[in-house]
């Protein structure tokens, strides 16, 4: 009987296709993957360090990771273990922790190949200037994919052929295809620990990248999501992002390109004029942070609310009924009312599809934790409701606009229920009345008309 393993992924989408690439290593080598929460012989906990709650959600799914495994213990690795390996080592549900720079080599390592050690210098391969484990090809079992695997030869004994996939794998308990194109950041926002735990950016071979999303088109992947820390930083190969993108837009094949989060000033005008392709979807994530210029100051953000205002402009000129998402930081040491409320006209102004609002977290090691919290947190919790409130009755009104529209959209089955979920490319989520389409059209595009959006749930059905 094939031993058993599961993760538990928790942060970006970064962290998401560095847990295809861990489960690879597995899979290629006969365990089967189960979901996070079935008893299994391995449980691996991918961390997130984001926040200090980051931080005690990942100890929380750690602790209940070792209760599932048949070890007792589970294996730790991503962004928590750069910031604190010592404390995690103490933990006595952690069997091993592992660096993002070593998650490669977790399958190597506890399998026990190579003495029970890393890979060696000589059997590791870099590109761009980042450190990478040579790949694996492998095959998903049965149940654990949304579209077949076609064109791969599951017999091949040839290492040589069989090693260039660890940074192409396929989607893991997911639909859509994540495709890491750079990692790192060389940032100084006063608050963030990321360049700390993820290093300085280093991008990955264009060709390589080329190469990953024709898999995942020729396995009938209906959506690539491009992933990375400050993904606008790509720049191999003599390469930067705007050609990176034409180069995949370029690529035959039914499917869409999903951008996803990208700092402001990096949405530069090549890139945003490739939006006027088909294949790129009508969404996309700009981080503001703050609507004063006052805390973008004091946050160390590289633009002011103007230059972010000029960039919405930019972008709206070209797709108007883009989604535009956001993050913001609530409760900023010195953040006074009037700061809050220049945010709450900047959210009306530009009418967010959606907003990911964040409490103030002081991190050590950054300057924003040696600023003096001048905030009680009942103010911080007040303003945070405000906003909220705010966010979600603005993204209301941006989905209702849709009511009654037939949307392209990825039909993915729901993991726990059999329930499906539909995503726009617009990024509207709908849940799908029953229909004997649901699964046909499973992992596909496919037409869904938006019946009713509503603030918790949008409900849609395949015509």
């Amino acid at each position: 009987m094939s031993k058993t393993f599961s993760i538990k992924t928790l942060g970006c989408k970064l962290n998401q296709y560095e847990t295809a690439q861990i489960a690879a290593q597995f899979l290629d080598n006969g365990w089967k993957a189960m979901p996070f929460g079935e008893r299994v012989d391995l449980v691996i906990i991918n961390t997130c360090t984001v926040t200090d709650k980051s931080d005690r959600k990942c100890r929380k799914f750690i602790r209940q990771g070792a209760a599932l495994s048949k070890a007792g213990k589970a294996i730790v690795t991503g962004c928590l273990v750069e910031r604190d390996p010592v404390l995690l080592r103490r933990m006595p549900e952690v069997m091993e922790v592992f660096a993002n720079s070593e998650k490669e080599f977790i399958y190597t390592r506890i399998a026990g190949e190579h003495g029970g050690q890393p890979l060696s210098e000589t059997d590791r391969i870099y590109l761009g200037g980042a450190e990478y484990a040579h790949p694996h090809d492998y095959s998903i079992p049965d149940g654990y994919r949304s579209f077949p695997e076609k064109g791969i030869d599951k017999n091949s004994a040839n290492r040589v052929a069989t090693i260039r996939s660890a940074e192409t794998p396929l989607p893991f308990f997911h639909t859509r295809g994540y495709i890491k194109i750079q990692d790192g950041c060389d940032g100084e926002c006063s608050y963030c620990v990321i360049p700390s735990v993820r290093g300085k950016p280093r991008s990955r071979p264009f060709q390589e990248i080329l190469d990953h999303a024709k898999r995942l088109i020729d396995n009938e992947c209906p959506e690539l999501v491009l992933t990375g820390i400050t993904v606008g930083k790509y720049n191999c190969d003599g390469k930067t992002l705007p050609e990176l993108v034409a180069g995949l837009i370029g690529i035959n094949g039914r499917f869409r390109l999903r951008i996803t989060s990208i700092e402001p000033d990096h949405l530069t005008k090549p890139l945003l004029a490739l939006f006027r392709s088909e294949k790129i979807c009508n969404h996309i994530h700009l981080p503001l942070q703050s609507g004063s210029d006052r805390i973008l100051h004091r946050m160390k953000r590289p633009y002011t609310v103007a230059e972010y205002l000029n960039t919405i402009d930019d972008i709206r000129a070209i797709v108007p009924d883009i989604a535009l998402g956001t993050d913001l930081i609530m409760g900023f040491p010195g953040e006074r009312e009037s700061d809050f409320q220049q945010t709450i006209e900047i959210v009306k102004r530009i009418q967010f599809s959606y907003v990911h609002q964040f409490t103030f977290s002081p991190r050590s090691g950054t300057d924003a934790a040696l600023m003096e919290q001048d905030l009680s947190a009942r103010i911080i919790s007040e303003r945070s409701d405000r906003l909220r409130d705010l966010s979600k009755r603005i993204g209301l009104e941006y989905r209702k606009r849709f009511e009654g529209e037939i949307l392209e959209s990825v039909i993915e089955k729901n993991r726990f229920s059999d329930n499906y979920t539909a995503v726009t490319d617009n990024y509207i989520k709908i849940a799908l009345d029953d229909s004997d389409q649901n699964d046909e059209k499973r992992g596909r595009l496919a037409p869904v008309k938006l019946i009713m959006a509503g603030i918790e749930r949008n409900r849609g059905v395949i015509p």
